[in-house]
């Protein structure tokens, strides 16, 4: 892949609308914002989008009752994943990028928005997700390939996982350099 800077992304700011409530009990929006784009690994050009986060399930929902103010948990938490909890955020994919090889310990629950990306498994498999599909990625060595000249655009919600264990060996949390 060259090292020139991809083209500026298409597609529109992605926008975050977060609801709450009064001290009434009256719904309330909390936050209606443009999310600014993050890198998602240190060798990472395509951007990543940090939308929610918990810290536990079952979700506290009230902070801006219990603590008198909103707690926005994203914020705080740079982490892919929430152990306890889940994330929410959308990632793009510029034409020709792969994202690096990995496995989280989480249940990630995608969806194409935008353009096609190529799910690439450890085992060589290879599956061409293209908009409105959706993928359950189940704790699997993985990356993401755009093979084409169109940015795409995906939304996940990670929840944390017990590690899978094969043989009595539990799988990690790996990253490696892209495929």
């Amino acid at each position: 892949m060259s090292s020139a800077a991809p083209p500026k992304c298409p597609f529109p700011d992605v926008r975050r609308i977060v609801t709450g409530h009064t001290s009434a009990g009256k719904s309330t929006v909390l936050a209606d914002t443009v999310q600014p784009p993050t890198s998602w690994s240190p060798s990472s050009i395509n951007p990543k989008f940090d939308l929610y986060y918990t810290g536990s399930t079952p979700a506290a929902i009230d902070s801006e009752i219990s603590q008198g103010k909103w707690v926005d948990e994203i914020a705080e938490h740079p982490e892919l994943i929430s152990m306890g909890g889940s994330t929410f955020r959308a990632f793009e994919f510029s034409p020709g990028s792969v994202s690096p090889v990995h496995r989280t310990v989480s249940i990630d629950y995608g969806i194409v928005a935008k353009g096609s990306v190529v799910l690439e498994l450890e085992d060589g498999k290879r599956v061409t997700l293209n908009e409105g599909d959706t993928v359950v990625q189940r704790g699997t060595m993985h990356c993401w390939r755009n093979e084409t000249t169109e940015w795409a655009r995906m939304y996940f919600v990670g929840l944390g996982a017990k590690p899978v264990s094969i043989n009595g060996q539990e799988l990690p949390e790996e990253w490696r350099p892209e495929a």
